[in-house]
Order: structure tokens, then C-alpha cells, then sequence
């Protein structure tokens, strides 16, 4: 017979834990319509009290911790979630959905040695797993252990051909030297995936340092036919025409570009060049503008920019108005010269224009030691030696001229129109020469 006394205590106590039990479950309920409706610092409150409510069940505070930190990476408090994580972790035990969880707090919020570690053991722990062997492969090519993720990468492709783990493998492979074998890896992933744009741009990459044009616009070909809106992918077929020296074909792909509303640097600059190359000054102008709208600290952009100014003529027409197209000139190749220095093929090629513009305008004085600067830059331009021996020469210092243009006729090649001209002023500077 159940004395009165104990019975009583013993119904205070259920009747507490019963009221205990439909508190945490209330608020577990509370915190589950919250997280419904994406208030995750409201569930994250409720969760705290169902936490309370729990003390000393450590399987309802496990999954409680769980919920809780799903929300506070919900609303990117990695630092909060790990720590709340960490608090329900047994020493000496790995458990799997914790562990994994807070190794993806870890990657959140930067601590990648620390998810490294996490994921090295879960994969170890859970060979077949892939997707931990997928997020180590991953982490080994975020710390730079490109030799790690290629055998972890390999790995896991020889047990399941992933397009984007191909690619990494060649990424890796790539960071080591081992050209042909990246590319050989990023071929296969673009085999399985044919209209991914990023394995394209990285398969073209290596076959630019190939110089492997025909290469890249086969491959670049090939995926537009695929996916003919992809404007990047055009862009590098552009690029290689213009590499190639196609400048035709090359001008036809910017033109298109830029009528689909492609003002990116990357096509104004190259449609420049290209217009440049093809003697489309305006065109050059146009393009080269816009760019330097984007960047106006690339020394290489504000020399071409120049040039293109520079080559078409002291004044043109457009859209009925005369523009002088000089000062412009002469003030973005002394802005490129201040870019550019100490680089010696900019420099050349910065007095060299800043040379023919003054050279054009019967402006001597002025082009004189803008070649000298050129000559300076770039010895191997022979033709130099002939504009500086002409300089000399219309300044009457027929002694310097004479030197430049036997120079000429000693490096230059014979029967050229250079030779003829070096020829011509050498012999009228040894006739000056002679009457003085």
C-alpha cells in the first residue's frame, strides 16, 4: 500500500515534468511556425527557452542545438552557431551531423584549416561518403595544397565522373606545372558538361599560353552554337581572331558584341585594337573612350588610345563638327608615359607615337627627342634611325644626319623604301657637308 504521503510527492513530480515537457514542446512548436516564416532571430529565442525547458535530456538538447544553429547560419552568425555546436560535442565521440555542421561554419565564416581538419576526419571515418571527400578536395585547393586536392580529386573521379571535380583536378594540376595533364582533365569535364562556359574560358587560357589560336576558336565555336548568347565566351573568339591577326573576322565578333550591349572593358579594349589594326580610327576612338570610362590607370589602353587619336589625322570630321585631335594625344601619352614607366615596350611606344605626331605636324624641334627617347626604348626599330637622321637633317646639323642614316644603311635592309630614303639624305648631307 502507496503511503499518502509519497504518492502525492510522486504526482508533484510527473505533473512538473509533464509541464516541463508540454513547455519545451510549445516552444519547439513556436520555433518551427517561426523558422517557416524566415523570422530566425524570433525561433532562435524560443529555441533558447526549449533549451531551458530540456536541461539534463542530452538527446533533446542535441537536436535543439542543432535547429538553434541552423538559424544563426541562416542569418550568418557562423562564430555563434559553431560555439553553440561545439557546446554539444562529447569528447572522444564524432558525431557525424554535428561535426559536419560546424565544419561548414567553419568554412562560412574562413577557418578553413579548422574545417580541413573536421572533413579529413569525417572522410576518413566515412571513406564512402562523398560529399566529405568532395568539401576536403575543395578545402585542400582554398589553402593551396594543390598536390593534396589532385589525389583527392582523382580519387573521387575514379569513383564518380563529377564535372566540376574534373575541373578542380585541373585547376590543381594547372597550379602545378602539369599543363598537358590539366588540360587533358578539363577536356573530360567539358565532355560531360559541353555548356559550361567556365571550363571553356579555362581550356582557352592554356591554349592561349599554347598560342594555340585555332584551338580557341574551335572550342570557342563549338560551345556558341551551344549557347550563342554567352557573351564571355564570344568575347575570347574575338580575342583569338585578333591574336591571330584575322581582323576581319575578329571585327565582325566585337561589332556583334557590342551591338548585343557588351561594354565590358575587356571587349571595348580589344575592339580597339582591333579597329586600330584595321585602320578604323573612329571606331578605335569609340571603343578605346569607353574603356578608359572603365579603367584610366592602364598604361597600354591610354597609349593605343592615343595612337588612334594620333593616326587620324591633325583634324577630321564628325557629325559636322571639326575636332582637333592633337592636344588629346600628346596629353594621354604623356599620361600613359607616367603608367607605364620603367616599362621599356610602353615607353617605345609612347615617344615613338609622341615622335610621328610632332613628325606630322612639321613640329621637328619637338619629334627630335621623342625618337631619341624611342630609339632609346627600342634599339631594334631601325626605322627610327631614319626618322632621327631626317630630323637632323631639316634642322641643317647634316653631321648627326649622316650618322643616323649610315647607320641605317649598315643595319637596315637593302632596296627597301627606308634604304632608298637613308640613301637620298645621306647623299645631301655629305653635299651640305662639303660646301661648308
Amino acid at each position: 500500500m502507496i503511503k499518502p504521503r509519497l504518492f502525492l510527492a510522486a504526482m508533484l513530480l510527473f505533473l512538473a515534468a509533464t509541464g516541463v515537457h508540454a513547455q519545451q514542446t510549445d516552444n519547439l512548436q513556436a520555433a518551427r511556425e517561426a523558422m517557416a516564416r524566415y523570422e530566425y532571430s524570433k525561433a532562435i529565442e524560443l529555441l533558447d527557452k526549449a533549451l531551458e525547458a530540456a536541461a539534463g535530456d542530452d538527446t533533446a538538447i542535441r537536436d535543439l542545438s542543432l535547429q538553434k544553429a541552423r538559424c544563426q547560419k541562416k542569418i550568418l552568425r557562423y562564430d555563434a552557431a559553431a560555439e553553440t555546436l561545439a557546446s554539444v560535442m562529447k569528447p572522444g565521440m564524432l558525431d557525424v551531423e554535428v561535426a559536419g555542421e560546424l565544419a561548414d561554419c567553419h568554412v562560412n565564416s574562413g577557418k578553413l584549416e579548422d574545417a580541413l581538419g573536421l572533413y579529413g576526419i569525417l572522410s576518413l571515418q566515412h571513406p564512402d561518403n562523398l560529399y566529405f571527400s568532395i568539401q576536403k578536395a575543395s578545402l585542400l585547393f582554398k589553402v593551396n595544397d594543390f598536390q593534396g586536392c589532385a589525389e583527392e580529386g582523382m580519387a573521387i573521379c575514379r569513383r564518380d565522373s563529377i564535372p566540376s571535380m574534373l575541373s578542380l583536378v585541373g585547376a590543381s594540376l594547372l597550379n602545378m606545372g602539369q599543363v598537358d595533364s590539366s588540360l587533358a582533365y578539363y577536356r573530360k569535364s567539358l565532355r560531360l558538361n559541353p555548356s559550361n562556359p567556365n571550363t571553356v574560358t579555362s581550356i582557352s587560357n592554356i591554349l592561349l599560353r599554347k598560342k594555340d589560336y585555332d584551338g580557341i576558336i574551335s572550342l570557342t565555336k563549338a560551345f556558341l552554337e551551344l549557347v550563342p548568347d554567352n557573351m564571355g565566351v564570344a568575347q575570347i573568339l574575338g580575342v583569338a581572331y585578333y591574336l591571330k591577326e584575322d581582323q576581319d573576322n575578329a571585327y565582325e565578333v566585337f561589332k556583334q558584341l557590342r551591338k548585343d550591349g557588351d561594354d565590358s572593358y575587356g571587349t571595348m579594349y580589344y575592339s580597339g585594337l582591333n579597329a586600330l589594326a584595321l585602320n578604323r580610327f573612329e571606331v578605335a576612338q569609340d571603343c578605346f573612350e569607353s574603356a578608359w570610362q572603365t579603367d584610366s590607370t592602364d598604361a597600354k589602353l591610354a597609349v593605343n588610345y592615343a595612337i588612334s587619336l594620333a593616326k587620324d589625322g591633325l583634324i577630321r570630321r564628325k557629325d559636322g563638327v571639326l575636332i582637333d585631335n592633337t592636344k588629346k594625344a600628346v596629353n594621354l601619352f604623356k599620361k600613359a608615359s607616367e603608367l607605364a614607366e620603367p616599362d621599356p615596350g610602353l615607353m617605345y611606344k609612347i615617344h615613338n607615337g609622341l615622335g610621328q605626331l610632332y613628325y606630322r605636324n612639321e613640329n621637328i624641334s619637338l619629334a627630335l627627342p621623342e625618337f631619341e627617347k624611342a630609339y632609346k626604348y627600342n634599339p631594334d626599330d631601325l626605322a627610327l634611325l631614319v626618322s632621327l637622321g631626317y630630323c637632323h637633317e631639316v634642322r641643317k646639323e647634316y653631321k648627326q644626319a649622316l650618322q643616323y642614316y649610315e647607320k641605317y644603311l649598315k643595319l637596315g635592309k637593302e632596296g627597301t623604301k627606308n634604304s632608298n630614303f637613308a640613301k637620298q639624305g645621306a647623299a645631301h648631307a655629305k653635299s651640305e657637308l662639303h660646301m661648308q
